[in-house]
């Protein structure tokens, strides 16, 4: 089992990530930037990504995301998610997601759509992300 966290502050979710690691064996990754993450959805496959709809695009960012990145970067600046989102379209096979974001804007949660299994209001305790992660990948 893969999951990649993709959060700009990994405190948010390390303790979720070493107790999936330690009790379940699963190959976790933490990553702070959308480019980091698309580095690594293209790297191997993951069964489920959990982020941030809230998250910076990465300083390099046109090399993971191409020429969309100058787009990106000028419209959406912080809201990396929606970015990360518009990756996952071209990634086989495409992982669960999961939101874990403060927003509580109900147009960026509509954007959102249907790839999301679950959305989890941050700051969630930890208990409570572990069980949306466990019940997101008992879903699939």
């Amino acid at each position: 089992m893969r999951l990649l966290f993709v959060d700009d502050d990994p405190e948010n979710v390390e303790l979720v990530a070493r107790t999936l690691r330690e009790g379940l064996g699963a190959e976790v990754l933490v990553v702070t930037t959308v480019e980091e993450a698309v580095a690594a959805l293209h790297t191997v496959p993951y069964d489920l990504v959990v982020t941030d709809l809230f998250i910076p695009l990465g300083h390099e960012h046109g090399g993971a995301l191409g020429p969309r990145a100058r787009r990106y970067a000028e419209q959406l600046e912080h809201l990396g998610g929606l970015v990360l989102l518009d990756e996952l379209d071209r990634v086989e096979p495409a992982p669960l997601l999961l939101a874990h974001t403060a927003c509580t804007d109900r147009i960026l949660i509509d954007l959102l759509g249907e790839r999301v299994v679950a959305r989890v209001r941050k700051p969630a305790p930890t208990e409570v992300l572990l069980d949306a992660v466990l019940s997101a990948l008992r879903g699939r």
